[in-house]
């Protein structure tokens, strides 16, 4: 692997494109995920201000109007969400001047789980998820596959290797050489995630029982979310467990993918589904590599956000026996299914789920998927197919 600031993100062209006709443009994802070289490279010559400057941060907050009225052309400000002031003054500068691009926000925080910040900025501001580099970024591999799985086309892949599972894609652990010093780089940012971006967003006493909760997320990722046996494993109470999951979810520690519901009274389960957002931190968290399905979730989801179709990741479990833990559906309602096997090809029984929940989407089924660690792709109908986990990316 090259130089991690060699690599080309997937939402560069997006950011560029909402900056020439948004007055406000919001990278969010998890911190050290590479937002403030996106906005480096999206719009190189405006003016930038970190909040993560104290002198900053306390200006912002004792006087937003004023700190925004130091920067009349294109800005840029990093970790908006520290200073939630600011939106309001934002809002009124927007409707005083409604000029495309003026301000790019970047924020270690999910807006829209925070309505105070989202809600005042509600039509004019465009919001772009920037998640860890994809297995194809690392890959240097241009566009998204999301489109053409949509459109059933298939194609062989080089055989699965785990490295994936222990690096994880946060660009500065990624290109540690030494496992020893990636492990020293987790460490010291969730300790940094727990002890400041969740302390921004809310007044907590969860520095043990926040920590204890990830590792035993980790554990399960993938998962369906059993609140009341996730309480009794943690020791934390359920109130408290459901609110400690909002703020894991709202730093992007976690994703829940929602059921995948037909909308006829077919039974199925509704809980969402619980993963990591990156295996590196699920490997550092468990102490083993990373799961399969955990980075074919994290792929998906990250190639999904630049692809034309720009789907929702979901899953699919019957209330009896059928699963696919990853669907993606597109706003026209149509789903791309996944099962996933470790092994190096696909057997009949892999594709059963896919087969029940074709019959039960009926048109809605555009295609479905047996990802394996193998080489080969396998046409089985005009609806189904095995694919190597690895022709995501490569």
């Amino acid at each position: 692997m090259g130089n991690e600031s060699l690599i080309g993100r997937g939402a560069l062209e997006l950011v560029r494109d909402a900056l020439a006709d948004t007055p406000a443009v919001f990278i969010q994802g998890p911190r050290q995920s590479g937002k403030s070289t996106l906005a480096q490279a999206a719009d190189p010559d405006r003016a930038y201000v970190s909040l993560d400057d104290p002198i900053e941060l306390d200006t912002a907050e004792r006087n937003p109007a004023g700190f925004l009225a130091r920067f009349p052309e294109r800005v840029t400000i990093d970790e908006i969400q520290r200073a939630p002031g600011l939106f309001r003054a934002l809002k009124a500068e927007i409707d005083r001047e409604r000029r495309p691009g003026r301000f790019l926000l970047t924020g270690s925080a999910q807006v829209l789980l925070l309505p105070k910040l989202s809600e005042s900025l509600a039509g004019r501001m465009e919001i772009i998820d920037l998640l860890p580099l994809s297995e194809r970024e690392i890959a240097q591999q241009p566009g998204s596959v999301i489109d053409a799985l949509f459109r059933g086309e298939i194609k062989d892949g080089p055989a699965f290797t785990p490295e994936a599972l222990q690096r994880g894609g946060f660009p500065e652990p990624a290109f540690r050489a030494a496992p020893r010093r990636r492990q020293a780089w987790f460490a010291s940012y969730l300790r940094a995630v727990v002890e400041r971006d969740v302390r921004d967003l809310a007044e907590i006493d969860g520095k043990t029982a926040l920590p204890r909760l990830l590792k035993l997320l980790a554990a399960q990722s993938g998962e369906t979310l059993n609140i009341a046996a996730l309480s009794r494993a943690s020791g934390i109470a359920h109130t408290t467990l459901t609110r400690y999951i909002s703020l894991l979810e709202a730093v992007f520690l976690i994703h829940q993918a929602p059921a995948w519901e037909t909308g006829l009274g077919h039974r199925t389960i509704r809980a969402a589904r619980c993963f990591l957002s990156d295996t590196g931190l699920q490997s550092h968290l468990t102490g083993a590599p990373g799961s399969l399905l955990t980075l074919a979730a994290a792929e998906l989801r990250k190639q999904a956000a630049w692809s034309d179709a720009q789907p929702r990741l979901m899953h699919f479990r019957s209330i009896r026996r059928y699963e696919c833990p990853l669907v993606l559906e597109d706003a026209a309602g149509r789903i791309v299914a996944f099962t996933l096997t470790e092994e190096p090809g696909a057997g009949p029984e892999d594709f059963q789920p896919l087969d029940f929940l074709a019959d039960l989407a009926e048109d809605r089924f555009a295609f479905g998927y047996v990802l394996h660690t193998g080489s080969a792709a396998q046409q089985r109908d005009e609806r189904t197919a095995t694919l190597p986990i690895t022709a995501l990316w490569t």
